[in-house]
């Protein structure tokens, strides 16, 4: 009976040594919730005193405009550099988002803290850790994710391997720790 019983735990430990245990769509999505949260952190922190700023030296030619419904050169030069900071904030976030994700799912945990806080982390299709360049071109593959509705995330829900359209680009794949 022992004999036999160690057979088994044998072949189950075989088994799931081969077929990893791929993430989901929605555990990922929790983890990508946390993830946002963290960033919008420190982006929170910069953004702030930057915008706000900008929109008191906007605030006091409202008022003229209001009135005459003319820009005048100091409320253009003012707009000018409101538009100006707000794309400056824009290329900030964006530049965070790739390192955060990149530098993070690229590390020794491969994984993002969101992705640990739930037990993922991120592999190439053999299981092995991903480079920094495979990683940035994940992150930057999420873009066609975006752009087409969020289908490219919500097909980590129905495909086999529980891929999302930047991990079939990528070549990664989202599996559960054991």
């Amino acid at each position: 009976m022992n004999d036999t019983l160690a057979q088994v735990e044998r072949r189950t430990l075989a088994v799931s040594a081969e077929q990893p245990s791929y993430a989901g769509f929605w555990v990922r999505a929790g983890a990508f919730i946390v993830d946002s949260f963290i960033i919008s952190i420190p982006l929170t922190i910069l953004s702030i005193p930057l915008v706000g700023y900008n929109m008191f030296q906007i605030m006091p030619y409202m008022e003229q405009y209001n009135q005459t419904q003319t820009v005048s050169p100091e409320m253009a030069s003012a707009l000018f550099l409101f538009w100006g900071t707000m794309l400056l904030v824009q290329l900030i976030s964006i530049v965070f988002f790739w390192l955060y994700f990149a530098l993070f799912e690229s590390s020794s945990k491969q994984a993002t803290w969101g992705k640990q806080l739930f037990g993922l982390h991120v592999t190439d299709s053999q299981g092995q850790r991903i480079s920094f360049a495979r990683a940035t071109g994940r992150t930057f593959a999420k873009i066609i994710s975006y752009a087409i509705l969020y289908i490219g995330f919500m097909m980590a829900g129905w495909t086999k391997e529980k891929c999302a359209l930047h991990d079939f680009i990528a070549g990664t794949r989202v599996v559960k720790n054991h």
